[in-house]
């Protein structure tokens, strides 16, 4: 008998999609959001790995609108979602998880995550990024996922570390961000691994 033929990357409407987790729903952002992106998104420590800077409410505002204007979709290479962390109890946005298809061909996505610092070390990083790495390969069917992480954000590096994505390289001052060099981490997990681990560990 022949190899079975890979069925490619899901096409699933993430539109209206909601990752529920123990404690989270991640969910897309929302115009009621803007307060609760504004504390951290205006917040010196935590915009200092992410690509933009610290953020005024006008910034907030327009960035949101502008992530809310994209239509969602995780098929194509390119194709990104960007979620809101909502947690449950409250029900107020503390942080967000990005998935984004690094390549169609290969089923390979790529994920990163920012919490609030006020919900930090209380597993909330984890468990987020736990669902998305269930969706992501169990809803869109990808085959890799991977994480870029500065070295020097150690919190970040620990949660891949903690759900079983191993660090695969270390690339030395592969990036000038903002105003000085920097090197990264390629943390990453295979479709196989995740299913064993969960297979032992139980859905998130």
């Amino acid at each position: 008998m022949g190899a079975r033929a890979v069925r490619g990357i899901a096409d699933v409407a993430v539109d209206t999609i909601a990752i529920a987790s123990e404690r989270l729903i991640l969910r897309p952002l929302r115009p009621d959001d803007e307060d609760d992106l504004l504390v951290y998104q205006s917040d010196p420590n935590v915009v200092r790995y992410i690509p933009w800077d610290v953020r005024t409410r006008d910034d907030v505002r327009e960035a949101l609108a502008r992530a809310i204007a994209a239509p969602i979709r995780l098929v194509e290479s390119g194709d990104h979602a960007n979620l809101a962390i909502v947690e449950r109890e409250s029900g107020r946005v503390i942080g967000q998880s990005n998935l984004s298809i690094a390549s169609k061909a290969d089923r390979h996505g790529e994920l990163g995550y920012v919490i609030n610092p006020s919900y930090a070390r209380r597993g909330f990083a984890t468990e987020a990024t736990r669902a998305l790495l269930d969706f992501a390969f169990f809803n869109l069917n990808l085959h890799r996922v991977t994480a870029r992480i500065d070295t020097r954000n150690v919190a970040s590096a620990a949660v891949a570390a903690k759900l079983g994505m191993r660090r695969e390289a270390e690339f030395i001052e592969d990036e000038f961000f903002k105003g000085e060099w920097s090197s990264s981490w390629i943390y990453a997990i295979l479709r196989a691994e995740w299913i064993a681990m969960r297979d032992r560990y139980g859905p998130p």
